[in-house]
């Protein structure tokens, strides 16, 4: 039996990030844990995430476009992460942004979390026989693991796609709300001149 986990692993130095994919890569290729896919990713100053190029930052190939990982970083980079309180560009904003993530309780916000700027991270779907071998991998290097059940994930990417859907229809709401409110003050507008006018050849 294997355990299906969402993975981020993050490290003070970025040169730590790839040894540490190149000692992932080793161990897939040594059936010791099943990594379909994985990428490094470094937190920037703003905030946004900045996928690393090149065949040594990653496992996998196409997986990070419609994959779950390249879901859980288009979120955590993008404005609807940043709309749930997940987004790094409210977390570049100080500590208490942070706190309010952390209290979250969700997985993708103690992913972002543990995500300053200037962090170097590996996300990984992995399926592990042990969680021991991943974190043997990793802690000589520093590597800090936080891990969380895949479907726990998936389930909050979907409620999150729920919530930018109620968040559009209510914004759309308000918006037509608006229009006709602006339409029936620029009528009583136009009547009110008309009214002079006539009031004024009277």
């Amino acid at each position: 039996m294997t355990a299906h986990n969402c993975i981020v692993v993050t490290f003070a130095e970025s040169s730590k990030a790839y040894e540490a994919l190149s000692d992932i890569r080793q161990a897939t290729q040594a059936d010791r844990i099943i990594v379909p896919a994985a990428i490094i990713a470094e937190r920037e100053p703003d905030g946004h995430l900045h996928l690393a190029e090149g065949a040594d930052a990653r496992i996998g190939n196409g997986a990070f476009s419609g994959g779950l990982i390249g879901m859980v970083i288009g979120i955590l980079g993008g404005p609807l992460g940043i709309l749930l309180g997940w987004g790094a560009g409210a977390l570049a904003g100080g500590f208490v942004d942070i706190e309010r993530v952390n209290r979250a309780e969700t997985a993708i916000g103690e992913f972002s979390s543990r995500l300053p700027a200037g962090t170097t991270a590996i996300f990984a779907e992995a399926r592990e026989y042990a969680p021991e071998v991943l974190d043997g991998l990793v802690a000589p290097l520093d590597g800090v693991v936080v891990r969380r059940p895949a479907a726990e994930v998936l389930a909050e990417l979907e409620a999150a796609q729920e919530a930018a859907k109620a968040a559009h229809r209510e914004a759309t709401r308000v918006m037509r709300q608006e229009r006709r409110q602006e339409r029936k003050e620029n009528w009583d507008e136009r009547i009110a001149r008309l009214k002079e006018r006539f009031h004024r050849q009277g």
